[in-house]
């Protein structure tokens, strides 16, 4: 029979202990969540301005993304038109459409900003935590 030691679990619980307790709804997810969400505004806004026909600027002077959150379930963080601020309360139509007297169709500028940059998002978040948890170790 051959017996079998390991070693180093020790330190590798003590490891994630150390970087769980850096990420545990601190700083560094604000930042992380907050570097996420730039590239999505960024597109939302272009996204807003490619229209000629732009008559006030109160859509796109309403895109922004808000400050981080936190709750039962974690962290998070909005991005888009955020009505009671700016008040850009047709944003809705706009995004969808609307019926009524003067029809109009859907000019898409929040989902497809989110479907064009949801990698690269993705990538700036993960690339944050990695560099906060290189820096506890």
């Amino acid at each position: 029979m051959m017996s079998v030691q390991f070693q180093g679990f020790d330190d590798l619980a003590n490891d994630l202990a150390t970087m769980a307790a850096a990420l545990d709804g601190g700083p560094a997810v604000n930042r992380a969540l907050e570097a996420g969400a730039a590239p999505i505004e960024q597109k939302m806004l272009s996204n807003a301005s490619t229209d000629p026909a732009i008559i006030t600027g109160d859509l796109h002077d309403s895109i922004h993304t808000g400050r981080v959150r936190g709750g039962k379930r974690g962290k998070r963080i909005t991005i888009g038109v955020h009505h009671s601020e700016r008040g850009a309360y047709y944003a809705n139509a706009v995004e969808f459409g609307h019926g009524g007297p003067a029809p109009a169709p859907p000019h898409p500028f929040i989902r497809s900003a989110y479907d064009t940059t949801v990698d690269e998002a993705y990538a700036l978040i993960r690339e944050s935590l990695r560099d906060a948890l290189d820096r506890t170790t």
